[in-house]
């Protein structure tokens, strides 16, 4: 009776210690896998509306800014939004905002109801996002005043999750009608993708204009952070 307690309990300590180094393995695998297949990239999109056309327009666009650089912005020169944006001249300006995407147009144009330009590009980084903390440690977008939190995500699906407002500046001028009503919003997200899993942020910004523009508005955005799977969490 004694000897098959004792292969009992030697029996479930065996489980105990198999079930642990199962364990770490599936940690290291998981480890390895991320490792091994992680890619991190920014898309980043700049969309204008218009139902009149606009004439001699010049925008200074807030773009993803890390270290007081844009390897975002840098990409649009070099490459004019992928080559959507053929029209458009591109720049990086300094303002009393800090860098900008500058960018300038002769003309734009609508079709009967609303002309839309979509303007996208991404760009991949060798370096990991900070999905969690991305203030002062990833690309975001600039400038931002007012950064305030305002609470988490949803709790259940997006249980890292956490939301801020902010202010941002963009500088407008273009001549129109009087009624011509334009939209604007900037997008930006970073995301850290690898095996079956991602981890990310996000942020948008939007302005409504009415009329013949000729200076700077303030716009109101929106930072998400937090949101997926982040393997030392789970």
């Amino acid at each position: 009776m004694r000897n098959r307690y004792k292969i009992m309990i030697g029996f479930i300590l065996v489980m105990i210690v198999s079930a642990g180094l199962l364990s770490l393995w599936w940690q290291a695998q998981k480890q390895m896998l991320y490792e091994m297949t992680i890619m991190t990239s920014y898309p980043y999109t700049v969309s204008i509306s218009t139902d009149q056309i606009l004439n001699n327009v010049t925008l200074y666009v807030p773009i993803p800014i890390l270290n007081n650089t844009s390897s975002v912005g840098q990409d649009i020169i070099d490459h004019n939004f992928n080559g959507d944006g053929p029209s458009w001249k591109y720049a990086i300006v300094e303002t009393e905002h800090g860098p900008m995407l500058s960018m300038e147009t002769e003309k734009m144009t609508r079709p009967p109801i609303l002309n839309t330009t979509d303007l996208s590009t991404i760009v991949f980084s060798n370096l990991t996002a900070d999905t969690m903390n991305p203030m002062n440690n990833s690309m975001v977008l600039m400038p931002k005043y007012n950064l305030t939190y305002v609470g988490p995500g949803d709790k259940i699906y997006e249980k890292h999750a956490k939301i801020y407002t902010y202010d941002s500046q963009i500088y407008v001028h273009y001549e129109t009608l009087p009624n011509a009503n334009v939209r604007i919003s900037i997008s930006l997200d970073g995301m850290n993708e690898w095996w079956d899993s991602r981890s990310s942020y996000r942020e948008y910004m939007e302005i409504q204009l009415l009329g013949l523009q000729d200076g700077w508005k303030t716009l109101k955005g929106e930072l998400v952070t937090g949101e997926g799977t982040y393997l030392e969490m789970e």
